[in-house]
């Protein structure tokens, strides 16, 4: 049935708190070869409250001069970064080629920024040189800064491309596999290891076979950060990309636009629905950790960059922003169950409980959709925020959630994003142990056994509701122990146990078993013997209880003699009575 007010058709999305998948390190586009922004420029691509709240960028290492061993690489976007970093933005750096001097020749015989192929390999004295000047270049960052600013660095731009009119090297995977080494040992000495490394950048998202030689030896799989490649995959890119694989490493989406051969600028919300279905491609079929456009700001009448060449925004610059803005680096992907038209990726910060869901409506018509929320629920509302043909990043009225679903209608072509504060405390799940039997005397040990659906972080509680006398619970262990006291012989005990969690509010559950206490055999003093004027007595009887031996002149004032906790039987315990005459009687307990 159709949402009152809509008019097109109706949908499910299913949003499931505890299916947690990567976990988000940002959204970016690179500022490479510009020198200077305007403040407005950077609030646009990297402000949270007025942009599109970028999280990372994405900068060019200038190639330096000879000699190669002493050279200090610099980069000309020092005031770009300033200005990233001021807005909360983490910054990476890349070369498009090294120095001249660490090259071969191109495809015309020359040795020239342009073309040609690195000649480190191994050790040998192009790699220690070239990696002394990476790790020098983050250096000259971090005393420009105060700070290593530079997140991670990349080994090599596109190594796999190097028939450019732009700088451009080529390497091979084997180069790749000898120079991290040499690269992370460069980085370290240069107290700046925890730059992360980067590679290979191939121009195309299937180039696996740059990165797979480095990542399947573990000596060199063990300093690399970050797996990353471009989508220069068609034009415009196309086809289904493919996970990089099982490396316990993150995975990165570095550079992609519709280049010239796709056509002139289009900054229409068609080309931004294009590039929304492949940001949700990425993000929920690959699994990446990060995404980057290439350029922020073009540089020529195509579709390089999120603006044009003028810096006047492009649609898909704000179809970015409806991810970058509002998932937030260290938030997670969680798992969303769609039926019909629209592409959903959802994402928690499970520290604030922020959350996004991100939703594509690429049809022409406008779409009711249901939002089922799984394992978390929304005491207030939701905000939405469209971009469309009409509308850029807008925020709308919220919505209210009923408990654990709403309704929203997708605007006919249009990217929404819905954002909230959900609470994960639900009730915990307390297993019942099954019900016991013990004999009288013994301790029984029962151990309760609590989860709790909001997950780590969540403080458990244990209590007694209802237990025999005597009985204990450990509040924190859920440990039940209790010995059963002999006159709890042949008789049938009840235990609730309460477990409360430490959320907002406090939430409870219960679960009880029952201890049946076995009847007890009678104990007995099995045999007398006199020697001497000692008296032996042999005692025997059920295992379990304390047994004190009582004697009396008199049969009516009985003084203890003799005490034992839970003996070994039988036992012999012996008497030097001073009367002639004595009477003796056998007493269990607890």
């Amino acid at each position: 049935m159709l949402f009152a007010g809509a008019t097109g058709f109706a949908q499910q999305c299913t949003v499931n708190w505890n299916d947690v998948h990567q976990r988000i390190e940002g959204f970016g586009a690179s500022s490479a070869w510009r020198s200077s922004w305007t403040a407005a420029q950077a609030d646009m691509f990297f402000s949270t409250n007025t942009g599109i709240g970028l999280s990372l960028l994405r900068n060019h290492i200038n190639y330096g001069p000879n000699p190669l061993s002493t050279t200090t690489l610099t980069t000309s976007e020092n005031s770009i970064i300033g200005m990233a970093l001021a807005r909360g933005a983490k910054v990476w750096s890349a070369p498009w080629t090294p120095a001249t001097g660490f090259k071969g020749t191109n495809a015309n015989g020359a040795i020239s920024p342009s073309g040609g192929t690195f000649r480190g390999s191994g050790g040998n004295p192009t790699n220690l040189a070239y990696a002394s000047q990476l790790a020098n270049y983050v250096v000259n960052l971090k005393k420009l800064y105060g700070s290593n600013v530079v997140y991670a660095l990349s080994v090599q731009n596109e190594p796999d491309f190097n028939t450019t009119s732009y700088e451009s090297c080529a390497w091979t995977a084997q180069q790749i596999h000898d120079f991290v080494t040499n690269l992370s040992t460069a980085l370290t000495a240069a107290g700046v290891g925890s730059t992360r490394i980067v590679i290979p950048e191939s121009e195309t998202w299937s180039g696996h076979s740059l990165y797979t030689t480095t990542m399947n030896d573990p000596a060199t799989a063990s300093v690399v950060g970050i797996i990353a490649n471009h989508n220069y995959d068609g034009c415009p890119p196309s086809g289904t990309p493919s996970s990089p694989g099982s490396y316990g490493k993150s995975y990165w989406e570095t550079e992609v636009a519709k280049l010239t051969c796709a056509g002139a600028y289009d900054g229409s919300i068609t080309d931004g629905l294009f590039w929304a279905s492949k940001i949700n491609t990425y993000l929920t079929s690959v699994g990446v950790n990060a995404w980057h456009y290439w350029w922020l700001i073009a540089s020529g009448s195509d579709n390089e960059g999120l603006t044009d060449q003028s810096g006047n925004p492009a649609k898909r610059m704000y179809v970015l922003g409806q991810w970058s803005r509002f998932v937030r680096p260290n938030y997670f992907r969680i798992g969303t169950t769609i039926s019909g038209g629209a592409l959903t990726s959802a994402f928690k910060d499970p520290v604030s409980q922020n959350f996004a869901i991100v939703a594509i409506n690429t049809t022409a018509a406008d779409i009711a959709e249901t939002f089922v929320l799984t394992n978390f629920t929304v005491p207030g509302s939701v905000t939405p925020w469209v971009t469309s043909a009409t509308l850029s990043l807008a925020q709308q009225a919220s919505v209210p959630v009923n408990g654990t679903s709403f309704v929203y209608v997708l605007p006919a072509q249009s990217v929404v994003t819905l954002t909230g504060i959900g609470t994960t405390n639900l009730a915990p799940v307390l297993v019942t142990p099954s019900d016991q039997s013990i004999d009288a005397g013994m301790t029984l040990t029962v151990t309760n056994t609590a989860t709790d659906p909001g997950g780590p972080g969540v403080q458990l509680t244990f209590s007694l509701l209802q237990a025999p006398v005597g009985a204990a619970l450990d509040s924190s262990s859920g440990v039940f122990t209790w010995r059963a006291p002999v006159s709890t012989a042949d008789s049938t005990n009840e235990v609730m146990v309460e477990v409360t969690d430490n959320g907002t509010p406090n939430l409870s559950v219960t679960n009880g078993f029952q201890v049946v206490v076995n009847p007890i055999a009678p104990a007995s003093l099995s045999s007398i013997s006199l020697n001497g004027g000692q008296v032996s007595l042999v005692v025997n009887g059920p295992a379990g209880p304390d047994y004190s031996l009582l004697s009396s002149t008199n049969l009516f004032d009985w003084d203890a003699l003799f005490t034992t906790n839970s003996p070994t039987l039988p036992f012999t315990v012996i008497d030097n009575p001073a009367e002639a005459a004595r009477f003796y009687r056998l007493r269990l307990g607890p």
